[in-house]
């Protein structure tokens, strides 16, 4: 349709539409979220909603899809899962006025980015990785970010083989290649097909290193290990303005980034974590049945159950650290009153990681407040225990 035929509406829609060319655009009309042309089929096809038109007697009709807007929770995981991306335009002015509402993008949301917004989201407790991978003199160099715990580290591999195994373990939600990569077909073949992974291509032209010096307000990077490893600083620089660009908010959280070489964990290659079962069964087809994780798994929390996982696949090398959770172990078997106490005020722990994120984005809701409050008075409640009722041994293994 041509331009001069668009209401001020679908004016709008187009403009923004044209900035987010890769994602479904939700564009709030009072209580709904509308969608428009290829963006109504596909919200058609994926969500099984019926489409409309605004303008039936027009000689092209624009074709409609919309849901309520108190129904995205709903069907924002349904959209995520058939690989899309979508961005969330809100309107930002008063709908009372005479002129236009104002729309604008508030976020859009990804596979790794779609649990901050609601706690059902992220029922199966498991890791949140989010991976960007750059390429220079022979050598892969990937910045590795759990949105679940704020973990960023940043590692190089100098073969691919090395890169596979590191992605097989962490199996991120989506992956973000830099531009020279684009050609790259043995990369996009193991992202794509074997481990069917989201890929998003992301080019930025700003200074790589001033990027990460910016944001965590320093004049240099050698307190994270990192001022002369260019390359490592690229990786993480372009996965800080992926995230930074769809999300439309402060970053502080993320507060920390180290160089990672995965030397205190001990090295298992891919054949092992597949035919010992560790995190998935090829007859099952599941992470979860009939594995090592799945027999394991009697954490109480979202916290201690991605612990477990990370465990399993990279078990600790250093003795020392063996010994004191082997010890911590123990003296809970010893004294199984206390670990049943223990136990019950956990199973009332929430997800502390996530609730801290949406908080720190604004995008929290009454209930996470009040779970939060649940949450550390659990937490002080179990410190409490093991102050009256735990050995000596367990208190000093608590106070370091």
């Amino acid at each position: 349709m041509e331009q001069e035929a668009l209401t001020p509406a679908m004016k709008q829609y187009k403009e923004i539409k044209e900035n987010y060319k890769d994602a479904i655009l939700f564009f709030r009309m009072w209580d709904f979220y509308e969608m428009f042309w290829e963006d109504a089929m596909i919200a058609h096809n994926v969500l099984w909603i019926a489409i409309t038109s605004r303008n039936k007697n027009a000689k092209n009709p624009d074709i409609l899809a919309w849901i309520p807007y108190h129904a995205k929770e709903k069907y924002l995981p349904k959209l995520i899962e058939a690989w899309y991306k979508v961005a969330i335009a809100e309107q930002v002015s008063d709908p009372k006025l005479k002129w236009i509402v104002k729309r604008e993008v508030s976020r859009v949301i990804t596979p790794a980015t779609l649990y901050l917004e609601w706690e059902e989201y992220w029922k199966e407790n498991i890791s949140n990785y989010m991976i960007s991978i750059v390429y220079d003199n022979s050598r892969y160099w990937i910045s590795i970010l759990d949105l679940s715990t704020n973990k960023w580290v940043t590692s190089e591999f100098d073969t691919f083989e090395k890169l596979s195994l590191q992605i097989y373990k962490i199996w991120p939600k989506e992956v973000i290649l830099e531009k020279k990569l684009f050609s790259d077909e043995s990369l996009k073949d193991l992202l794509s097909k074997k481990y069917s992974l989201n890929i998003y291509y992301f080019e930025w032209n700003s200074d790589f290193k001033q990027i990460l010096i910016k944001h965590f307000w320093v004049n240099n990077l050698s307190w994270f290990w990192l001022e002369w490893k260019n390359m490592a600083v690229k990786a993480s620089s372009l996965l800080l303005e992926y995230l930074t660009l769809n999300q439309k908010s402060n970053l502080d959280f993320l507060q920390s980034i180290s160089y990672e070489t995965f030397s205190d964990v001990l090295d298992l290659d891919e054949s092992t974590i597949k035919n010992l079962d560790l995190i998935y069964n090829f007859a099952t087809k599941s992470q979860k049945i009939w594995t090592l994780f799945w027999i394991l798994d009697e954490t109480k929390t979202a916290m201690w159950t991605r612990f477990l996982r990370e465990s399993i696949l990279k078990p600790l090398q250093d003795k020392e650290r063996i010994d004191n959770r082997l010890d911590m172990i123990d003296e809970f078997l010893k004294n199984s009153v206390l670990l049943d106490k223990v136990q019950n005020h956990l199973k009332y722990v929430s997800d502390i990681d996530a609730i801290l994120n949406r908080l720190a984005l604004n995008r929290s809701w009454p209930k996470d407040l009040l779970n939060l409050k649940k949450s550390l008075q659990e937490i002080l409640e179990v410190f409490d225990l093991i102050e009256k009722e735990g050995s000596d041994k367990l208190k000093k293994i608590f106070d370091t």
